[in-house]
């Protein structure tokens, strides 16, 4: 389990680097990448205490797998909308540049 885990978060990193530079360029890649890795890095912080403040008044564990397990599936059915206006693949031009 560790090394699938393992993999997947190394799969994520490369994900992440080039999720950026497909949707936006190269163009402040650092700030882009800072912004778009905050709500990861917050939510893992705060995990261990959100998961024992959910835990209780759920009624433990297993109704809260189950709660993650539907947003989870939320998130992946709100995927095809987070496509740029300019469609798959392409850059968006930040203003002024031609």
């Amino acid at each position: 389990m560790a090394v699938v885990a393992g993999t997947v978060r190394g799969n994520l990193t490369l994900l992440q680097a080039t999720a950026i530079t497909d949707r936006w360029g190269a163009t402040h890649y650092g700030r882009l990448s800072g912004l778009l890795a905050t709500p990861t890095t917050t939510a893992t912080a705060l995990a261990p205490f959100a998961g024992v403040a959910l835990a209780v008044p759920l009624g433990g564990y297993g109704p809260l797998f189950v709660l993650l397990a539907a947003l989870s599936m939320a998130a992946v059915l709100v995927v095809p909308w987070t496509v740029p206006a300019d469609g798959p693949g392409r850059r968006v031009r930040a203003h002024g540049s031609r």
